[in-house]
């Protein structure tokens, strides 16, 4: 099996309203602040999900992770950024 991130629609989403944080995810180029002590893989997933990407990549302080290695919460201080997972040859659906 493999150890992969994917977006799924059973995922809690949430809006948050910090200025100026520097707790983030980025996606498509854009930072969106996150709450510190947020669960890690429901930020992730929900953020993934409304970005569209169904495989992406995660990086958590500039070092990619696998689900496995993410944490429970989201750190303050965090940056956190997803990039969709390309792989040459495959068709996207």
């Amino acid at each position: 099996m493999t150890d992969s991130w994917d977006s799924t629609p059973e995922v809690e989403v949430f809006e948050n309203e910090i200025e100026g944080s520097d707790t983030f995810i980025r996606v498509n180029n854009a930072n969106i602040d996150i709450e510190p002590g947020s669960n890690f893989k429901t930020v992730v997933k929900s953020n993934a999900k409304d970005a569209s990407l169904g495989k992406f990549r995660v990086f958590l302080n500039g070092a990619e992770i696998l689900p496995s290695d993410s944490p429970e919460l989201v750190s303050e201080g965090d940056s956190i950024e997803l990039r969709p997972y390309d792989v040459a040859g495959c068709e996207f659906k």
